[in-house]
Formats: structure tokens, sequence, C-alpha cells
């Protein structure tokens, strides 16, 4: 029994044994799996042009050396206009417009730091050598609470933050200027970047620069130094300094008046980037100084105009958990534009006294997720300005809601703003004409309602993008300068005589299919945009177009790689002519031109049509070689720039439209990077 026991118990061991084999056989073939070959396919996104979750455009610069260039030089400005809601500027015309608000509204920033004038070449180029930034941003509104005391968009450019870690040095060589960029790492914690940019158009070309058969001689230069400094992870500090001036004289012959013109920007900052985890600060302390200096010399008159405005800043900004708050403290120092003449045989006197003032404010905004798909943003801004005794305060909410479905968003805002400062002058072509003024007991400040709705989604598998915009903003205590230069030196000056005072509004829409993958990339882009504006001083009830309104707006932009070292470029623009105030009558009385002006800008400049091409070639190591050749406007089309008066010799006149002097404008550049 003992021996069958054994047996037994051996044979039930082995029968367990057997079955957990078995089972773990069982198991292991349950759990294999047997995969065929797996392909996955994606699309490269090349476009330059992206959009965040905000509606802010981001643009790398990289790729403006691919697109068309004026003058041998390709300039961030000049390729923002062509983004729908952005109005094209004619030749002769400087200045941003977006969304229907005049130049004024927009805030032009270098790293956070504003810039009062950023044009050179009456509108041309600006001020900013894209070499040396990364990329630029664009706001058309205000997209929160912590978006400057501005009623329109904000314009920006950026810098890497990066240190440095071997030299390098890119130079591009034009017909008209040349400029270069140095970055250098002064060692692992820190380095510098330097750009140069200088005009010889005077020396080469000078003959391009008539209009009406009167030479225009013009030179300006630029200069950036930027220095970075990363102690350790958590904490970078950039020191920012910019500055730049042009110069230029012009013969009027119809006045018998010789002009001559100074201006220019300065700008210094300090910043101080701060990163642990979820909690992030930035804190800047600055100063931004235009100025200009305009002279006007006729028969036995001698007149100097001298304009600026000069801002001390201080601001900084917490974002953590969803929260975020900042202030900011700007003291201005304006000097509006006066007169001042050495022949006391004539009434012109100085009657624009200094403008000493404070601007204060502080924000905070809030994002929370309602759902997977619904986000909330809402904010507060406060803010204080004192003039003198005068003193102004304003609180202004905003508030955005977003959904998300896939490749789908959709958006809907609203925002209150007010601003401080005013932009007037008799001519917006670039030259010293314009300045700045305070508010004040006589010119309250603007502010503006913002209603706004955006949707885009992706099609062809991400292939297109496809946004569209409305828009929608009343203005209130608006400022118009309703004169000429003829004021300056035929009555006793003074700028409340020569403003108008009203409201307006600017209404539209935009839509942008924008190719983003593949050899060919590029846009194409609608906007219809209507600003009108209606002053006290000409009747209430009746409105009228602002001056820079164009109602169609067609853009279109592409580049086209051919193989490894060729590609083209090319951008198209149609849009409606801008409005003008046409004279009815001229006549002169004890010696003084007097001129009786139609409504207020009644007539219309013949549609703006314009189509350049580019054809880029790029050799040696890393393309290290760029060669660019350009054709502005290649149509030859007779853009009508203004209208002046010609008088005849029985006391008539006639208008004749300006063009830009040549129809079809040649380029090349050369571009070396090392």
């Amino acid at each position: 029994m003992r021996g069958f026991g054994r047996l037994l118990m051996h044979l039930l061991m082995l029968y367990a044994l057997s079955a957990s084999a078995a089972i773990a056989q069982e198991d292991e073939s349950a759990w294999s799996l047997l995969l065929d070959s797996v392909t996955v396919q994606g699309f490269r996104f090349r476009s330059p042009l992206s959009t965040d979750i905000n509606g802010v455009a981001i643009w790398d610069l990289s790729n403006l050396n691919n697109l068309p260039q004026i003058l041998g030089n390709a300039d961030p400005m000049h390729y923002a206009q062509m983004l729908p809601g952005i109005q094209t500027n004619s030749e002769y015309r400087s200045g941003i417009n977006i969304e229907g608000c005049d130049n004024q509204h927009n805030v032009i920033l270098l790293e956070g730091i504003p810039l009062y004038n950023v044009n050179h070449l009456l509108g041309f180029f600006s001020t900013f050598n894209p070499t040396h930034y990364r990329s630029m941003t664009i706001a058309k509104g205000a997209v929160s609470a912590g978006s400057p005391n501005r009623l329109g968009g904000q314009l920006e450019m950026m810098h890497s933050l990066e240190i440095a870690k071997t030299a390098s040095a890119t130079v591009s060589l034009g017909l008209v200027s040349s400029q270069g960029t140095v970055e250098l790492p002064l060692n692992r914690k820190a380095s510098v970047t330097a750009s140069l940019r200088g005009s010889y158009i005077n020396l080469l070309y000078s003959r391009w620069l008539r209009a009406d058969g009167q030479q225009i001689e013009y030179s300006f230069y630029d200069a950036n130094v930027s220095f970075f400094y990363r102690p350790n992870y958590e904490n970078t500090i950039l020191i920012d300094y910019y500055s730049g001036t042009d110069h230029a004289d012009f013969s009027q012959g119809r006045y018998l008046a010789e002009v001559t013109a100074r201006w220019g920007n300065t700008m210094g900052g300090v910043h101080w980037f701060h990163q642990k985890g979820d909690f992030l600060s930035k804190v800047t302390a600055y100063f931004t100084r235009y100025s200009n200096l305009c002279k006007l010399d006729m028969k036995d008159m001698d007149y100097r105009m001298p304009s600026s405005i000069y801002d001390f800043g201080f601001k900084g900004n917490i974002d953590w958990h969803g929260w975020s708050y900042g202030f900011e403290s700007i003291s201005h120092n304006i000097h509006p534009q006066s007169v001042e003449h050495q022949n006391d045989a004539y009434p012109a006197e100085s009657t624009s006294p200094r403008m000493q003032s404070l601007e204060l404010s502080i924000y905070s905004n809030y994002v929370q997720s309602l759902t997977e798909r619904i986000v909330i943003k809402g904010g507060m801004r406060g803010s204080l300005f004192k003039n003198g005794r005068k003193v102004y305060g304003a609180i202004d909410p905003s508030l955005s809601i977003q959904y998300g479905k896939g490749p789908m968003m959709l958006s809907a805002s609203y925002v209150l703003r007010h601003q401080y400062l005013f932009q007037t002058g008799f001519s917006d072509s670039g030259l010293p004409t314009e300045f700045w003024i305070s508010a004040s007991e006589d010119n309250k400040p603007q502010y503006a309602h913002e209603l706004s709705a955006a949707g885009s989604t992706f099609l062809f598998r991400h292939r297109l993008k496809l946004s569209v915009d409305v828009f929608y903003r009343q203005l209130y205590n608006q400022l118009a300068y309703k004169g000429s230069i003829l004021d300056y030196v035929n009555t006793v000056y003074d700028i409340d005589n020569s403003l108008l005072h009203g409201k307006g509004k600017n209404y539209g829409f935009s839509v942008m299919l924008n190719k983003i993958t593949g050899k060919l990339i590029g846009w194409m882009s609608y906007t219809f945009t209507r600003a009108r504006r209606s002053f006290d001083e000409i009747g209430r009830r009746k409105s009228y177009p602002a001056s820079h309104e164009r109602p169609h707006e067609l853009n279109c932009v592409a580049t086209y790689n051919i193989g490894k070292h060729y590609s083209l470029g090319g951008t198209l623009v149609y849009a409606s002519g801008t409005p003008f105030t046409a004279a009815q009558s001229l006549y002169l009385l004890n010696n003084n031109i007097v001129i009786k002006y139609g409504d207020y800008n009644a007539n219309r400049l013949s549609p703006y049509l314009r189509l350049d091409l580019s054809v880029n070639y790029k050799w040696g190591q890393d393309s290290a070689h760029g060669l660019n050749l350009s054709l502005y406007n290649v149509t030859g089309h007779d853009n009508e720039l203004f209208y002046y008066l010609r008088t005849r010799d029985d006391g008539s006149f006639v208008y004749r439209p300006v063009t830009f002097v040549l129809h079809v404008l040649p380029s090349v550049s050369y571009n070396y990077k090392f």
C-alpha cells in the first residue's frame, strides 16, 4: 500500500506539471501578436507662419530671404502687410493699419519696448534688421488684459534668448543698403549679438527718389546690440539697445521751399526672465525716445519744427497656474511739433508747450478650462493717467471663449481698451510730419469697444489651413489733422486749431487659406474693411472714410523650392484706393494762400495693384551663400500715391496724380552666413 501511495503521488505531480505547462503555452499563445510591417507617414510643416491659441500670428524670420525683396532688403513690416486684416500701404506712406485702426492705435515693440516711428525710406524699409531677431508676432487686437493701452493691435520683434555656442555672422549686400549681424559667445553663460545696417542710395540711385520732378536726398542707418547672460537654467538677463537715424533733403519747387529733416529712435532696456516649474516672470526697465527736426526754408523765411517723445518705463508680469498678473509705469515727456522762426515779419510762433505725463497700469488674467473642449479667459486692466493737474482713470475688462474639436477651433472675444496718446500731423509720408501729443483737458483719452470672432480648421490631411476672422470696433474721442504745411507759415500756429474731434467705427472680415506643407507654401487672403469717422466740427451725423481705408484687399504670398539650390517667390496685392479731400478753390488773400476744400475724404485714388517676383539661388556648405534677384511691381502698374494741385496762368488749378518714379524696380542682394 505504501508503494502504491508513492506511485499515485508521482502520477498526480506529473499531471500537475503537464497541466501547468499547457496553461502556460495557452497563455503564451494568447498574448503573442504577429505584427506585419507598419508605415507611419506624415507631412513636414514648412510654413514660416503659424498661429497660437490666442490668434496671434508668429512669423519665423529665417524665411524672409526667399520672398521678393525691395531694393535688396527683406523687410518684416512690408511682409506683415500681406497678412489678412492688415492694410497694404502705398509707396511714400508709413506706419501700419490693422483691422481699420489708425497707425497710432497700434503699438510696435522690440521685446516689449515700444518704438514710436519704425519706418525708413518713405515707408519702404522699417527699422528692423531681420537677422537680429528670431520671430515676429502680430496680434490684430488686444488678446488679453496684458495688452498695452492701445485701441488696435501690436507687432513685436522677439529674440531667441539662447546663448550662442559658436561664433557666426550673416552679411547681406544690396544695391541701396547693406547689413550684417554677428553672434559671439563670451563664455558658456553669455553671448552678444550685434547688427549694423547703412544705406548709400544717395551715391548710386538718388534718381529713384524723385517725385513729380523733385529730388529727395536721403540716407539712414540702424544699429542693434543685445547681450545675453544665463547664470543658471532658471534665469536669463537680456540687455538690449537700438539706435537709428534718417536724414532727408527735399526741394519743393511749387512752393519754392527747401525742406531738411532729421529723425530717429533710440531704445535701451534690461530684461530679467525667470522660470521655475509653472512659475514664469519677466521684469523690464527701459527708455525709448523718438525725435525729429524738420526745417523749412522759403524766401525770406526760416522755420524749424521740432517734436519728440521720451519715455522711461518699468514693467513686470507673472504667470502661474492659469493666473497672470502685471503692472507698467511709464513717464512720458512729449514735445508736440512747434514752430520756431527767425523772421519777425511773419506771424508763425510756437504755441505747443511740452507735456509731462505719467501712465500707470495694473492687470490680471485667469484661464479656466470648463470642459475638455471649452476654455474661458477673463481679465481686468486698470489704468491711471496724469497730465499736469488733469487725471484720467479707466477699468478695462476683457473676455474670450475658445472651443476646440479635433482640427477645428472657434473663438469669440470682447475687450474694452483706453489709449492716452495721440499721433497726428498733416502727412503720413514717412517724413517727420507726424508727432505725438498727450491726452489733456481738450483732448480726452481715446477708448474703444472691440468685438471679434474667429474660426480655423485644417483641410486635406493638414496640408491646408482655413481661417476666418470677423471684427467690429466702436471708437471714441478720435482726432484728425485738418490742415496742411501752409498752416505753419500763413497763420499763428496752434495745434488745437488744426484738430478735428469725433468718433468712428471699424468693421469687416477676413478669410485666409494657408498651404503649410510641400514644396509650394504660402497663402491667399481676402479682407473687407470699413473704417468710418465722424467729426464734431464738420457735422456729427455724417461719417467719412478714414484716410487709410481700403474696403477690399486681396493678398497672395507663395514660395516654391526647386531642388536644393533654387527657389521662387512671389507676392500679389490688389486693394481699393485710399480716400483724399479734394480742393474746390484756391486764391491769394493778403499774400497768403487760401484753399477751400470739399467734403472730407469724399474722393478716392485709383485701385492699387502690385506683383513682385523673386528668384533665389543658394550654394556652398549648408547653403552659406545666397543670391536674391527681385522685381518690384512686375506689371509696371501706375499706382497713384497722392494728388497735388497745379495752378494755371489764368488762376485756375487742376489735379495731377503722383506715382512712383519707376514702374518696375529691380534689385539684387547677396547673403553670406559663416
